[in-house]
């Protein structure tokens, strides 16, 4: 039985960079076993999919990497700082 997005999400308006395809996309090559296979599941879903949704597939697989490296950032440190004192 296939099910499709109207059905299972009803009349949600997904924004194209969060379909469910997209997240099932990333999760499809965060589940690879090896990085063979990581690199042989990237180059199928890229012709798949085509190099804008992959686009945002990858964005969503670094994002984990992105925000560590943003909170090593001084304005993320200062930010935080700021907000304890609001707060307090």
């Amino acid at each position: 039985m296939t099910v499709t997005n109207k059905e299972a999400f009803g009349d949600i308006n997904f924004p194209e960079h969060l379909t469910p395809k997209i997240v099932h996309s990333a999760l499809f090559i965060h589940n690879a076993k090896d990085k063979a296979e990581t690199v042989t599941r990237v180059k199928f879903l890229t012709k798949e999919l085509g190099e804008k949704m992959m686009t945002y597939v990858m964005a969503l697989l670094i994002l984990p990497v992105l925000m560590d490296n943003m909170k090593q950032s001084t304005d993320y440190t200062n930010f935080i700082a700021s907000r304890k004192k609001t707060i307090n």
